[in-house]
């Protein structure tokens, strides 16, 4: 069962950036053709992305949050499956320095290189991995 955090309540409906910190508790391989032989273990995942349509950052991070979801985006797959999704956003942000600023302060790899960055010039891949398997706080300082 997924859980929400407070916060999600207050997201706004404006355009911005997002990170969702999501825990695996099994082994996951997701179902994208050009991901097929990855496989993510269980541990704390930051996954960045950007939300400036109609609905703006409430409308994207409730949408990772629900459940039965069709699978339009990479993170779709890691969503469905995540024990617990925890959100960070900004409004008027931009989802690589979001990710880069998480990075800087804590210790993570690239389980899956360009996993939802396929538009990205400048990112090997928008899903990090904690190598701590600690729970990050959220927000981060």
């Amino acid at each position: 069962m997924k859980k929400q955090t407070p916060e999600c309540s207050n997201v706004p409906a404006a355009p911005g950036a997002y990170l969702l910190i999501l825990r695996l508790d099994a082994s996951l391989h997701p179902t994208i053709p050009r991901f097929s032989n990855a496989v993510l273990t269980p541990g704390w995942y930051v996954y960045a992305g950007s939300a400036n349509g109609p609905g703006g950052l409430r409308a994207r991070i409730n949408r990772h949050l629900r459940k039965g979801k069709s699978r339009h985006w990479h993170i779709d797959h890691l969503s469905e499956a995540a024990a617990e999704i925890l959100n960070h956003f900004q409004v008027g942000g931009q989802e690589c320095a979001l990710l880069r600023d998480f990075q800087r302060r804590h210790d993570c790899d690239i389980p899956i290189p360009g996993f939802g960055s396929s538009d990205c010039r400048n990112c090997a891949s928008h899903l990090a991995r904690l190598k701590s398997g600690q729970r990050p706080k959220v927000p981060f300082a």
